[in-house]
This record gives C-alpha cells, sequence and structure tokens, in this order.
C-alpha cells in the first residue's frame, strides 16, 4: 500500500503514467494530405505503359472549370474532368480528325483509351503526374510544363 511516507515508490507509477501520455500524443492522426492539384499543364511521357515518341507536342491542360484540353501529338482533343480528391473522370472527349502517320494515331489510341479508363489521379511527391485505372494500374504518366502556357 502506497503511504505518504513513501513518496518515492510513487515515482515510477508517475513515470509509467507520463510516457503512457506521451506515446499516445505522438500517435494521434497525421494532418490531412495537401490537396491534389492537377490544374495546369503536363507533358505526357507514358500512355499505357508505352513511351510517348513526341512528347514536346503530347499534353493535357487540366483547366480549374472543369475542362481539359490537349494535344496528342497528332489531334487537339477537349472534353471535361471531374475530381474530388483522388478520385477522377475524364470525357466525354472530342478530337480534331487530322491525318497522322500511323505511330502517331497508335499513340494517340493509347492517349485517349487511357484517359477514357482514369479512375484515380495522384501527384507524387516527384512532381510526376499519375493516372490509374479502377485497379489502380497506371494508364498516363505526366510532367508539369516549364515553360509558360502562353509558348506552346
Amino acid at each position: 500500500m502506497l503511504t505518504p511516507t513513501h513518496p518515492h515508490r510513487l515515482q515510477p507509477l508517475i513515470a509509467a503514467l507520463t510516457t503512457a501520455t506521451l506515446m499516445t500524443a505522438c500517435t494521434l492522426p497525421a494532418a490531412p494530405p495537401a490537396p491534389l492539384t492537377v490544374l495546369g499543364a503536363w507533358r505526357i511521357a507514358q500512355a499505357r505503359s508505352e513511351p510517348i515518341l513526341d512528347r514536346s507536342r503530347a499534353r493535357l491542360d487540366f483547366g480549374g472549370d472543369g475542362r481539359l484540353s490537349g494535344h496528342t501529338s497528332c489531334n487537339v482533343l477537349n472534353g471535361s474532368y471531374t475530381q474530388d480528391g483522388a478520385a477522377m473522370k475524364i470525357g466525354p472527349l472530342a478530337t480534331t480528325r487530322m491525318a497522322c502517320p500511323e505511330l502517331q494515331r497508335e499513340q494517340e489510341d493509347r492517349i485517349l483509351t487511357a484517359l477514357e479508363l482514369v479512375a484515380t489521379a495522384r501527384v507524387r511527391p516527384d512532381g510526376l503526374l499519375e493516372l490509374r485505372d479502377a485497379e489502380g494500374r497506371g494508364v498516363l504518366r505526366a510532367s508539369r510544363f516549364e515553360e509558360a502556357p502562353e509558348s506552346r
């Protein structure tokens, strides 16, 4: 039994309670992550696991108004997108119908198919945009344009 005549016996109990309190404080949930920002212009680097042939023209531009525009290296694309956290839906999309060499047509098909499959979007810590399908497979990867949009 603890009595006031033996205060030194309380020290281990006080130390244990202090440690437990501090450990509980350290395990509080972390602050929510910063909002996902896909707004702006992105240079497409990969679509459907294939690298892009002409990265200078293949791009996406996510507008703050839910509009998506871009280029497939062959044709211009326009459409809409919605985003709620990491969840994303793209489409419907419309494209111009210019004639292109076969490799560019195949690339365009990969880009458009990838965009139809998008279920989530994430900007990685290294700044790359990853668009994934409903099963979590990467369907498109892009990096931010470094020059001003007016120079495109």
